[in-house]
């Protein structure tokens, strides 16, 4: 199942409405990508770094190009 699908499940289950889950939903989906960037690169990021991932999700880049541009 999709990750976006799951989560919806478990929000309309939990007693969430269609508006209340379509707002939070992007801001999930970035927290999520936020914390697999921090599992890739096996470390604590700093607050510099956590910026950084905020602002490259937010642009619409993915997990692997924000290591990528971690790694440099």
């Amino acid at each position: 199942m999709e990750l976006e699908a799951l989560l919806t499940a478990a929000l309309r289950e939990a007693g969430y409405g269609p508006d209340a889950i379509g707002s939070a939903m992007p801001r999930i989906i970035r927290i999520m990508q936020a914390e697999d960037v921090r599992i890739e690169m096996g470390r604590a990021l700093s607050r510099k770094e956590r910026e950084y991932v905020r602002l490259q999700l937010e642009l619409g880049l993915n997990v692997s190009e924000v290591v990528a541009g971690l790694q440099k």
